[in-house]
């Protein structure tokens, strides 16, 4: 079974997936704890344990790994493989880029199978700098297709299976109040209304004791909606209509969540800058290969 650093390796050289990079900075960069030459023999082991794993005995040198004998290393994207990373960013970005009333259903059956491909956080073991921006991309694309696959869901009256999608993204990041509104236009759109009450409530807890804020006005103006609603009637599926005062608020809210991820990703950008700043200019990634393909990481 591959250690942690395999695999750490080859999800390096995969990411991304069109370059060759020099020894000098990956040593650098998944080994920045240790001196150069301890960091490029620590190099060397794991290249060698990849080696054994993808071109074990009857696969030719150099099938999947190009390092024969040059300082660059590289993935050889001609190979015969599937990678399940490209697969998910085709085709998530594909139905992001068709607008909601437009989708049908093979269209999200596909994203459907591709959000699938998604099991979990990229190397979540690893606190790398590259390691780190790179999960955020994945993470926030899953994030952005669950709540198209949400919304398209809803407009088409499927409420509950846009309920589990919502749900999925609560799962990852509870304190998106949106989503919080849509579960609860959705229990109400099913004639749920103790639910979504228990929504709201859920909402505003998780911000209070996340955030110390309150939910936003026109969350609390769904909710006074939803009160007034006779049980077993749906509620509007539209959100109040938002004043400008109301929309302020929101956006400050909206800011004061995202300030704090703001802060973290500038620190891991500004430490991963001064590595890359350190090494010679020598090891900095040369060429591009050609197109790539993709690998199956089972």
């Amino acid at each position: 079974k591959p250690t942690r650093t395999v695999r750490a390796l080859l999800v390096f050289l995969l990411l991304p997936r069109d370059h060759t990079h020099r020894r000098d900075m990956i040593a650098g960069l998944l080994w920045s704890d240790l001196p150069n030459k301890q960091a490029r023999n620590a190099l060397s082991t794991t290249l060698w344990r990849l080696r054994q794993v993808l071109e074990p005995d009857g696969v030719p040198k150099g099938a999947y790994l190009l390092a024969n004998g040059s300082d660059e290393i590289a993935f050889n994207c001609a190979s015969d493989h599937w990678l399940d990373i490209a697969e998910f960013e085709q085709q998530t970005g594909r139905a992001l880029a068709i607008p909601v009333p437009l989708l049908e259903q093979p269209d999200l059956q596909a994203l459907e199978r591709a959000l699938d491909l998604y099991t979990g956080d990229l190397l979540p073991a690893s606190y790398d700098d590259w390691a780190l921006v790179e999960r955020e991309q994945l993470r926030r694309l899953y994030l952005n297709s669950l709540a198209h696959l949400m919304r398209c869901r809803e407009h088409r009256g499927e409420y509950g299976q846009a309920l589990t999608a919502a749900r999925r993204i609560l799962d990852l990041d509870p304190l998106r109040e949106e989503i919080h509104r849509a579960m609860m236009r959705l229990h109400a759109a099913q004639g749920q209304r103790a639910r979504a009450v228990r929504q709201y409530d859920r909402c505003r807890l998780v911000l209070d004791q996340e955030l110390g804020v309150s939910p936003m006005p026109e969350t609390q103006a769904l909710l006074a909606q939803i009160r007034r609603s006779p049980d077993r009637q749906p509620a509007n599926d539209n959100p109040p209509a938002e004043t400008p005062f109301a929309h302020a608020l929101a956006e400050l809210q909206r800011a004061r969540q995202e300030f704090a991820q703001a802060q973290e990703r500038l620190q891991r950008a500004i430490g991963l800058a001064e590595r890359l700043a350190s090494l010679p200019q020598s090891s900095l990634p040369a060429r591009n290969l050609s197109e790539h393909g993709k690998i199956d990481r089972s």
